[in-house]
């Protein structure tokens, strides 16, 4: 590439995936404040608020994938400007959305001791009496904030694939102080406000994700930018053909994130049959990881729309070079962030001094452990959310993300975690290795460059 295109990636590149990474710090911001707030009250009510974030966390990622499935046409749409279809697009993410949001509330909140269940199956009785106790306080409310979440999400991926990524990243961050304002009143009690607790953490949730969704609305609704003027109309032109169109290249997308946050939950399942302290491990370590992972899914998400864009404009040979950049760019991350996160380790688990001894040094050895694998997950998820799905190329994407998972990771997870006495520390790390297959598997595909498509033509 020359000095010229150069310039012109890194660009749009920073306008894009800086103020994404910033949005994303803001939600993974958002879990581990609640954590954080919530260990003050003790061991039984963080291990009951770390299964239900967990759950939360698996509606967000079947939701996600359909969503992010449909903004792969949005993003090439909006590189052909067809403006109608973008909005055709949207309208089936509001519905498809909110009809998830709405199978996960009914589920939540009327069986909350199912889903406590399906976590929490350590040996000691009290233990699990009192995870149940606090799980399902925390399950009945923070249920309602599944809807506003949906449409949040529908919104925030509209706005992020026309390239407009600014305002929904503001909107996180007033969501997060709100929620942090609102943790710090309702857990505790102070001035004046009730003693809430585990309820209380529930309730801002509730409250902060409702407001940041009537915001998100009302700048649609006064935007002046001609693709945010939904046309619902548009709804009578989402023929069967049009839909099967689109669910041919979002469905495996997906199937791909709703496998991977089973395969995420089902790794709690495992680790609940060792104690309540390794359940707060696992789910701290992966909070933390999370807060690291946003630089790497600001870049990923920059690739998607910008690919797309550049597929959408027939632009093959460019998209190439971007791919390739992109790749560089995602290792490069993930080395420093990885020695940033084993340099600081200590640190991090020492701030949860209200969690026990034990459970500190595991969270500090787990972190340490996860350092070694984040410059391999970063790439894996560049070329997964970023490159393949870009063009496309989705079930080859679901395959490389489904098969090392399930048939590696998840069984190693419970073997270990039910039939020996290794450290929860130890155990993570061996199942981690599905990681370095999947990094085999997506680099051979992004090396054929098969999932340089237009699909505007296609």
């Amino acid at each position: 590439m020359t000095s010229e295109e150069n310039q012109v990636f890194y660009r749009k590149v920073f306008k894009i995936a800086i103020p994404i990474t910033l949005s994303q710090l803001m939600n993974s911001l958002l879990t581990v404040i609640d954590t954080f707030m919530v260990s003050d009250l003790g061991d039984y009510p963080l291990a009951a608020v770390a299964i239900g974030s967990n759950f939360g966390f698996f509606m967000i990622m079947v939701m996600f994938g359909f969503l992010s499935g449909l903004g792969i046409f949005i993003a090439q749409y909006w590189g052909s400007k067809e403006i109608n279809k973008i909005h055709r697009v949207f309208i089936l993410s509001l519905i498809i959305g909110i009809g998830i949001a709405s199978v996960f509330f009914v589920v939540v909140h009327f069986f909350p001791q199912l889903v406590i269940g399906l976590y929490n199956n350590g040996d000691n009785l009290i233990a699990r009496q009192q995870i149940n106790y606090f799980g399902v306080k925390y399950l009945t409310i923070v249920s309602f904030s599944y809807i506003t979440m949906s449409i949040t999400l529908s919104l925030t991926m509209l706005m992020r694939s026309v390239e407009k990524v600014i305002f929904p990243q503001l909107i996180s961050v007033f969501t997060v102080l709100t929620n942090t304002g609102l943790n710090y009143l309702l857990i505790q009690g102070r001035f004046g406000f009730p003693a809430l607790g585990v309820e209380g953490a529930a309730t801002a949730t509730v409250i902060s994700s409702s407001l940041g969704m009537l915001i998100l609305i009302s700048y649609m609704v006064f935007s002046k930018f001609e693709v945010f003027k939904i046309k619902f109309g548009e709804f009578k032109n989402l023929t069967k053909e049009f839909i099967g169109m689109i669910m041919k290249k979002a469905a495996p997308v997906a199937i791909n994130e709703t496998i991977w946050g089973l395969g995420m939950s089902a790794y709690l399942m495992a680790i609940g049959f060792i104690s309540a302290g390794a359940i707060e491990t696992v789910q701290i370590s992966n909070q933390i990881m999370g807060l690291f992972w946003v630089a790497n899914a600001g870049i990923a998400t920059a690739a998607a729309i910008m690919l797309g864009n550049k597929l959408g404009e027939n632009d093959l040979v460019l998209a190439k070079k971007w791919g390739i950049k992109f790749t560089k760019l995602s290792f490069i991350a993930g080395l420093l962030f990885g020695a940033t996160l084993f340099a600081t380790s200590g640190l991090i688990a020492n701030a949860f001094e209200n969690v026990s001894g034990h459970v500190q040094n595991d969270i500090h050895i787990t972190l340490m452990t996860f350092a070694f694998y984040v410059p391999v997950k970063f790439v894996n998820a560049l070329q997964i959310i970023g490159t393949l799905r870009a063009g496309g190329d989705t079930k080859y994407a679901m395959f490389a993300e489904m098969l090392p998972l399930w048939l590696v990771g998840v069984p190693l997870a419970f073997i270990l975690s039910i039939f020996t006495d290794l450290p929860v520390y130890i155990i993570m790390g061996l199942v981690n290795i599905e990681e370095l297959i999947k990094l085999v598997l997506v680099l051979r595909r992004f090396l054929s460059f098969k999932w340089t498509k237009n699909l505007t033509i296609d």
